[in-house]
């Protein structure tokens, strides 16, 4: 089984470490800036937790293996979020006797291409030696940063004229999502990862779309790097596919599935919050919570409502960004149900006869 501890560490032996892993779950200090875990194999993974945008705190880990040294997500790149990753490393030696630096660490894993996760791994790519791993369905972020964001604007600007917004609200959150995206160039990744292939000293990589394209969990021994797939306490947010090809409910609750069935893992470290000591009821937690919203929806749709309706009926009225969260994760819902044949089209004349319609929804009668 896994432990976690907060104290000093030297580096011991791997045989002795592994003798060491074999107990139970113990957590201290879960709030701390550092947390250490190790492995039943012996390997120690070091949790850093940074703020990478104002208000959001992101899980950066760790992974020292014998001679490997593994980063598993990088931060946004923004300058509180780097020195937020630089002082975790401080650290890191100063409490635990570990004597790496930033530029030495040989592999870096990104968990999906969500800023937060990826945004400073030009460093990485550019500066350092190291490896730089992402799955094949998120590689072309990466790799064609520009040509993905001016695709993507488009689409949420086809999705945002059909939910209901008024013109000057929809340019708003257009260009905070194009803002969102600013001060990252493409990279060259040398890893292009798929799902159940083996990686650097055997961790096995989980890809499990539906949050991101390519979303992945990461296997280290009886531990499981979920990123944003499985998170502590909140429900990772969804959008349509409609937005994102491999995003969407559909997927995202066949992969909680898929995640749920992984043997041997005795804890779960996610990309946000506190570690999961057990991943199976949590999931089923989660399958829960997107099934009572589903029902939420189809309440809402007695009436022909708009996307932007049923997100305030769902989350109330949201400003900033979170409007948009709000929109996409209502749309993710919608999408989920019509595919099902749940919800209908209640205005499908005026959508046969405009270019850019608003689009209603009703709940269908059996």
């Amino acid at each position: 089984m896994t432990r976690v501890t907060t104290g000093h560490s030297a580096a011991a032996p791997r045989a002795a470490r592994a003798e060491a892993g074999r107990g139970t779950l113990t957590v201290v200090a879960e709030d701390a800036r550092v947390t250490r875990y190790l492995t039943g194999g012996g390997v120690r993974i070091y949790r850093f937790r940074v703020e990478t945008f104002p208000g959001l705190l992101n899980n950066i880990y760790l992974i020292l293996d014998g001679p490997h040294s593994t980063l598993f997500d990088v931060g946004s790149g923004r300058p509180d979020s780097n020195t937020g990753l630089e002082r975790a490393m401080h650290e890191l030696r100063e409490r635990f006797g570990e004597s790496i630096r930033l530029d030495q660490v040989q592999h870096v894993v990104i968990s999906h291409a969500h800023v937060d996760h990826f945004g400073h791994v030009g460093y990485f790519a550019g500066e350092t030696d190291a490896r730089v791993y992402v799955h094949e369905l998120d590689a072309r972020v990466l790799q064609n940063f520009e040509e993905r964001v001016v695709l993507a604007a488009r689409d949420l600007r086809t999705f945002l004229e059909r939910c209901g917004l008024r013109p000057e609200a929809r340019r708003e959150l257009e260009e905070m999502y194009r803002y969102s995206k600013s001060g990252f160039k493409s990279i060259r990744c040398d890893e292009i990862l798929k799902d159940r292939g083996r990686i650097i000293n055997g961790y096995v990589v989980h890809h499990v779309p539906g949050h991101c394209p390519g979303q992945i969990c990461l296997q280290v021994d009886d531990v499981l790097l979920t990123a944003d797939h499985v998170l502590a306490r909140i429900t990772p947010h969804q959008s349509p596919a409609s937005i994102t090809p491999f995003c969407g409910l559909e997927l995202y609750l066949a992969s909680l599935e898929k995640v749920r069935q992984v043997p041997g893992v005795s804890l779960s470290l996610p990309g946000h919050e506190s570690a999961i000591a057990e991943l199976a009821p949590r999931v089923d937690a989660i399958a829960a919570h997107h099934q009572r919203r589903l029902a939420q929806v189809l309440d809402i749709c007695r009436e022909p409502a708009t996307l932007v309706d049923i997100s305030r009926r769902l989350f109330g009225e949201r400003l900033g960004y979170t409007r948009l969260l709000a929109v996409e994760e209502a749309g993710a819902h919608v999408e989920y149900l019509s595919q099902r044949g749940e919800l209908a089209v209640a205005n499908l004349a005026e959508i046969a006869s405009e270019a850019s319609p608003v689009v209603y929804y009703e709940t269908r009668t059996r």
